[in-house]
């Protein structure tokens, strides 16, 4: 398994913490289901199957019937280098899931990266309604069902005596415009949630936000840390010093 695969594995397990969510993990196959009707929050992963096609076809139905509680909610899976059997989109696509335009691992060694040289600040209870507020402009949340999930497990996390996560909030002009998480993955931290408010984009600001969680990675004792970027980003993640390890295709169901 490629770094980046491993780690996007140990990432989504995290997403298990909001609560209700059930989860199953084993040698062949892997799946988080937060039974909400979100295709970003129902997973299907790490999937290692062989052997008898009657067998490998019965365990992709219960896997999916179970994330999907029955076809009723939306999902996703992913299918990295190691991922069996290789026809696995074809199947996928048989059962009614569309492909995804594809994500592409990459990871990086963070003790060369510089600063960021913008108004960067971590984010705890005081600004994370701020935080928030920006992840939900720049990733177009519209449906309320997205920005109560979200909300929910990132509070969620502000229990916690010792953080699951870290999150940076960067400011211009002292208007919140960029954010950025690094999740723990084992050994790696895994950058994720960058996004920029559509009318402060181009300047830079998603560049700060993950320079700046690659800084707290770095300060946290982790010596690489890995994302998955779309197409349009990963030109942006190769500048600051990513190095792609794998294509990491997805296929979506829209439940019903």
């Amino acid at each position: 398994m490629s770094e980046s695969e491993a780690s996007l594995k140990a990432a989504l397990s995290l997403l298990a913490r909001l609560p209700g969510s059930r989860t199953h993990e084993s040698p062949d196959i892997a799946w988080l289901a937060s039974g909400r009707a979100l295709a970003s929050l129902n997973h299907v992963h790490a999937v290692r199957l062989a052997g008898d096609d009657a067998a490998i076809e019965a365990t992709i139905d219960r896997a999916h019937e179970a994330v999907t509680e029955g076809g009723r909610l939306p999902a996703t899976w992913w299918i990295g280098p190691t991922t069996t059997p290789v026809d696995l989109g074809a199947r996928l696509v048989r059962r009614g899931l569309r492909e995804a335009e594809p994500e592409f691992g990459m990871g990086i060694d963070v003790a060369g990266v510089p600063a960021p040289t913008a108004d960067v600040e971590e984010v705890g209870a005081g600004n994370l309604e701020e935080w928030l507020g920006v992840m939900g402009r720049a990733y177009g949340w519209s449906d309320p069902c997205a920005i109560e999930a979200w909300t929910e497990l990132y509070r969620g996390g502000l229990e916690d005596p010792t953080p699951p996560w870290w999150h940076v909030l960067v400011r211009a002009d002292g208007a919140p415009v960029a954010c950025a998480s690094l999740f723990p993955a084992g050994e790696v931290g895994f950058v994720t949630n960058v996004g920029t408010v559509p009318e402060a984009r181009g300047a830079g600001h998603g560049t700060a936000a993950t320079r700046a969680v690659l800084a707290i990675a770095r300060r946290e004792g982790f010596q690489r840390a890995t994302l998955t970027a779309s197409l349009m980003g990963r030109s942006v993640y190769a500048r600051i010093g990513f190095r792609e390890d794998a294509r990491l295709e997805r296929y979506v169901s829209s439940g019903s």
